[in-house]
Order: structure tokens, then C-alpha cells, then sequence
């Protein structure tokens, strides 16, 4: 079985992990983590926005509806 090499692109240049320092490891962590974090806000916000929308037409109907004993 072969080892996995792994590696990152970095402005244009390929960089062995294994080969940076401590330091350079914990800058691609954190990197990582944002961009995950992004990705979940990104999905937190698109569950926001569609619940919004759901309550706001829930409210329109809600206002719309005739009130008991209105005649329409």
C-alpha cells in the first residue's frame, strides 16, 4: 500500500505538508475551520432566509383571512 503525499496549492506553488513547519500546519488548520465555518453559516443563513419567508406568508394569510362572523 502506498502512502497518500499530502499537499497544498498556495498561490500557485505546491507545498509538501509533512515538510512545513508547526507553524505553517496550524495556519492551514485554521484555515480549514474558517472555511468550513463559512459553509455552515452560508447554510445556517439559507435555512434563516427560507424560514423568514415561510412566516412571512403565514403572516399574509393569517391577515387576509376574514374574521369570524365577516361577510365576504
Amino acid at each position: 500500500m502506498t502512502e497518500e503525499v499530502k499537499t497544498i496549492n498556495f498561490n500557485g506553488t505546491e507545498y509538501n505538508v509533512e515538510d512545513l513547519s508547526d507553524k505553517a500546519k496550524y495556519f492551514i488548520a485554521q484555515l480549514n475551520d474558517l472555511q468550513q465555518q463559512g459553509s455552515q453559516t452560508r447554510a445556517r443563513l439559507d435555512q434563516i432566509e427560507v424560514a423568514t419567508r415561510g412566516f412571512n406568508d403565514l403572516l399574509a394569510q393569517e391577515l387576509e383571512k376574514p374574521e369570524e362572523g365577516e361577510v365576504v
